[in-house]
């Protein structure tokens, strides 16, 4: 049985060699369908890995502000209520925004140096661990600290001086004193820390106001942690015109976005993957056609029909399994060596005015193998029919028809 399939497969290896306009054919169309979905797939993964870590330091509870439907500033008086709440460790007003260096559009995120300066060091512990300098001080202000990737962009480093302008174009100057490095890429690659009070001044914010409310719960047992963050989102949403978001709404929010962007580029390869198939159909008639003689004489030999068709999967099966590896390989260089252009874009917002950085790329098994079954199941299918046609035909017949 094993030397039977050895054979049947040598006999295959052969087909491919010797018809070798259907094998180039096949091959290119299929790696553009494996290459365009997998980098979309890649990336969409990567994504999504990078909300989750970024989450990871994320509050319990996000309190927004609504206004007609939108997202807008919230009262900070919200946060005493707040805090009355059984179950509530602390409240922390945040004030955080856009601000241009140049052309270049970055996030500047006002903390309080009193809450975060504790964890602040070279540990994973923090959200910003430290590669240079030192955290903000809460005794100063004017000082920045910068992430590694802003550090890059902008060749700033400690002892640097930033200059930025506010939306009324006002230039304000900071001195960084310090750069982390996240283990979120997105968190290096365009945010800049200041205290609070100096990121109120640079958006015009007052004290009764702020971007949003983070809340921290007490720690509990894990089990019993859901039924205490419902608890605590019901009793919030009663304040009026509010917004109650937990880290799994954002993150499900950030999944239905880049899944839907996604969406849009796996239609452009469902219309390559469908082409594909007609044309590996084509290819396996016209094929069938030009070995009418060889399938005959092979019966003629005592091949029955099932060897014939099952050289043609075994065909198939090599065929779509090649160019779903190459597929792959332009998939991962195209994603990691050349940062995802065009896609990146589509897939992040056509923000172009945010720095450019390493898009990130998570390679998972489940990818590699939904590449490899998109690619050679269709193929399989498209080439079945075909086959059996050609391997049903008498053997007398079939010598006859193709001589003639």
């Amino acid at each position: 049985m094993k030397s039977r399939f050895k054979n049947l497969a040598k006999y295959a290896l052969s087909c491919i060699r010797r018809y070798k306009v259907r094998t180039l054919v096949i091959l290119v169309c299929l790696g553009i369908a494996a290459s365009v979905f997998s980098s979309i797939s890649f990336l969409k993964d990567g994504l999504i890995a990078e909300g989750e870590l970024s989450l990871k330091y994320a509050p319990d509870l996000t309190v927004q502000g609504i206004s007609a439907g939108r997202q807008s500033f919230i009262d900070t008086r919200y946060a005493d209520f707040i805090r009355g709440i059984e179950g509530i460790k602390r409240v922390e007003p945040r004030v955080w925004g856009y601000g241009n260096i140049g052309n270049t559009l970055l996030v500047i995120v006002g903390v309080d140096p009193n809450t975060i300066n504790a964890s602040a060091g070279t540990t994973s512990a923090t959200p910003y661990p430290l590669e240079a300098g030192s955290f903000l001080s809460p005794q100063g202000s004017g000082m920045v600290v910068i992430g590694k990737g802003v550090s890059d962009l902008l060749g700033a480093k400690v002892g640097s001086v930033l200059t930025m302008l506010s939306e009324s174009n006002e230039a304000f100057q900071y001195f960084v004193v310090g750069v982390f490095n996240s283990e979120s890429t997105i968190y290096n690659a365009d945010m800049i820390l200041m205290s609070i009070g100096d990121a109120r001044e640079f958006f015009d914010i007052g004290e009764d106001r702020a971007s949003d409310l983070a809340v921290y719960l007490n720690d509990v047992e894990p089990s019993s942690y859901n039924s205490v963050l419902n608890q605590v989102a019901r009793r919030i949403s009663a304040i009026t015109n509010s917004r109650v978001l937990t880290k799994d709404v954002v993150l499900k929010a950030q999944e239905t976005t880049y899944g839907a962007r996604s969406g849009y580029f796996s239609v452009t390869w469902y219309i390559i993957l469908i082409a594909v198939a007609v044309i590996a159909f084509n290819q396996t008639v016209v094929v069938g056609h030009e070995s009418k003689f060889e399938v005959g004489l092979l019966k003629a030999l005592g091949f029955s029909t099932t060897d014939v068709i099952q050289v043609r999967l075994i065909e198939s099966t090599i065929l779509g399994a090649l160019a779903a590896s190459i597929g792959l390989t332009i998939g991962i260089m195209y994603d990691v060596v050349l940062n995802a252009p065009i896609l990146r874009d589509f897939m992040l917002g056509w923000a172009t005015l945010y720095p450019n950085f390493a898009v990130p790329t998570f390679i998972t098994a489940q990818t590699v193998f939904l590449t490899y079954a998109v690619t050679i199941v269709p193929l399989l299918f498209a080439t079945v029919i075909p086959s059996w046609v050609n391997a049903t035909v008498d053997p007398d017949i079939a010598m006859r028809g193709a001589r003639a």
